[in-house]
This record gives structure tokens, C-alpha cells and sequence, in this order.
């Protein structure tokens, strides 16, 4: 978990202009970084990208915080 959240760190802030510091597993996406359709469709192809993750979209609406991010992540990667 603790690798999965010092990846996503910098791609998290660097969406969100938000310091590394603050991206912990408890950040709502919504509520805390103001997160709207297009910045989570960003976060998920990012996500694809660097963990050659296939994030379903039927998937989308459980995936509220960076520990369902993480959770999410380290069920479905192709190691």
C-alpha cells in the first residue's frame, strides 16, 4: 500500500496543485481535492498508464478516496 500511495503521490498532486504531504488514503477525491468528472477520468487514465491497470468504468462510482484508489490498484494489477 505504502508503494502504491508514494506512486500516485506525485500524480495525484500534480492534477490537483495539492502538496504531496496532504495526499494521504483517507483524501476524498470529491469533497477534499474538488474532483470532477474529468479529473478522475485523468487520475484513472494516468493510473492505466503506470500500473498497467485496466480501471472499469463500472468501477468508477466505488472509487471515492486514494485508499479505494490504492485498494482498487493492488486487486486488478498485472504484475
Amino acid at each position: 500500500m505504502i508503494q502504491t500511495l508514494n506512486v500516485l503521490k506525485p500524480i495525484l498532486s500534480d492534477i490537483f496543485a495539492e502538496e504531496e504531504d496532504n495526499i494521504t488514503p483517507a483524501v476524498h477525491f470529491a469533497d477534499d481535492l474538488v474532483a470532477d468528472e474529468l479529473d478522475m477520468t485523468e487520475i484513472f487514465m494516468a493510473v492505466e498508464e503506470e500500473f498497467d491497470v485496466f480501471v472499469d468504468p463500472e468501477d468508477y462510482e466505488n472509487i471515492v478516496t486514494v485508499g479505494d484508489l490504492i485498494a482498487y490498484i493492488e486487486e486488478h494489477r498485472n504484475d
